[in-house]
């Protein structure tokens, strides 16, 4: 016997949102683990090593450069395994311990996701809105892209182009036609507008543009930390979480860099990683100023599709930690009376979600247009996708 499924009572009341409103997604890491990891506290190492002013440079520079590794091994060395991956089972594991059981579950999470959105704009009855969804996505790393290819999906990600692929706004909400052969009947095409904020491994930027280069620098980033002898962060922090439940301080970092004799060169692999073009974990955030230009105006886009009139927003995989964005979605919700927006939240107690909007002294009770998803604990895009997208697109071509 099955488990009823929980959200049963919302379920026509979505499908009506799904078939006549404008469809956002705002997608964080989170949708991406297991497989890979989240920041952690990167962010707060790489801060706390700009605010020492005394420390030796070389030192300083070896420390930052182990930490770009930790970040690096993380967030973006196993896109070589998604790029590589074919012939996967659709069959999703139970509780996965391998690193190949997790990359499986997160494949095929994503993708009856990508899948099961294409059929629902398909059958949408209305006229009056195009068949496309934006997915605004934090994430830098290949999973959208491998797995839209792969379903031969039809997607905006910003670049135009062929053996030069440039990035810009204006080639995002194009729209796709199909015209049959033999009566000329046209038909719209359901798309994906793929705007990553955070950029992406796959971006590089050459003579003040941003160009899409592929994920060939991971060889060559892979080879240098091999041949460097940079401190292996994510193994220290474990260490010290095992032993004293913390997270180890950059205090604690530099302490073990200063057993290293002599401080090795590591300018070669800071000018190779710092050629990324994705939003820095650090305070600061970004290198250069094409990238925080395009970042912004990534955001206006953002900010302009949760003005319209009838839209809809699922927050998933992001803890709203993010001040920028934060801001501007409740900006949103404030003015924009039209605008629904559902919150996923991976936990009952969304403990991160929560403690983030309180930063900024955010109820979600206090917004009508608000709603907390948070009926279970490891609710995960497999989840969504089993209780709320294939119920949704059961129901809509049943009608």
């Amino acid at each position: 016997m099955t488990d009823p499924n929980p959200f049963e009572n919302d379920l026509n009341n979505w499908k009506n949102l799904f078939q006549d409103c404008n469809i956002n997604f705002l997608i964080g890491s989170g949708l991406s683990s297991p497989f890979f990891g989240t920041l952690g506290s990167i962010e707060v190492w790489l801060t706390k090593l700009e605010e020492q002013k005394t420390i030796n440079p070389d030192l300083k520079a070896f420390v930052k450069a182990s930490l770009y590794r930790s970040y690096y091994e993380v967030a973006m060395r196993d896109n070589i395994d998604v790029y590589s991956l074919k012939d996967v089972s659709d069959i999703l594991i139970d509780s996965p311990s391998k690193k190949e059981d997790k990359l499986t579950n997160t494949y095929n999470g994503y993708k009856t996701f990508l899948r099961t959105l294409n059929q629902i704009l398909y059958h949408r009855r209305s006229n009056t809105v195009n068949k496309q969804v934006n997915l605004f996505t934090t994430n830098i790393d290949i999973f959208f892209e491998k797995i839209i290819e792969d379903l031969d999906l039809q997607f905006n990600d910003g670049f135009n182009g062929i053996f030069k692929k440039r990035f810009s706004l204006s080639n995002f909400k194009k729209s796709f036609y199909q015209k049959s052969l033999q009566y000329d009947n046209i038909a719209e095409i359901p798309v994906y507008n793929l705007l990553k904020i955070h950029g992406s491994i796959t971006w590089r930027l050459i003579n003040d543009e941003i160009q899409f280069k592929g994920i060939s620098f991971l060889n060559s980033l892979n080879h240098i930390i091999s041949t460097s002898n940079l401190l292996d962060i994510v193994k220290l922090n474990n260490e010290k979480w095992a032993i004293e439940d913390r997270d180890i301080t950059i205090e604690e970092i530099i302490d073990e860099a200063l057993k290293i004799k002599p401080i090795p060169n590591v300018t070669t692999f800071i000018n190779e990683y710092e050629k990324i073009q994705v939003v820095n974990p650090t305070k600061e955030k970004f290198r250069d100023t094409i990238f925080n230009k395009t970042y912004y105006e990534m955001l206006r886009l953002y900010a302009n599709e949760l003005e319209k009139e009838n839209s809809i927003l699922y927050i998933m995989g992001f803890s709203m930690a993010d001040e920028h964005i934060r801001n501007i979605t409740f900006r949103a919700i404030k003015s924009n009376p039209t605008l629904k927006v559902f919150i996923c939240s991976y936990t009952v107690d969304a403990k991160d979600i929560i403690t983030n909007l309180k930063s900024d002294n955010i109820d979600i009770k206090d917004y009508h247009n608000v709603e907390l998803i948070n009926h279970f604990d490891n609710f995960s895009l497999n989840k969504f996708n089993e209780f709320i997208l294939l119920p949704l697109l059961k129901s809509i071509k049943t009608n």
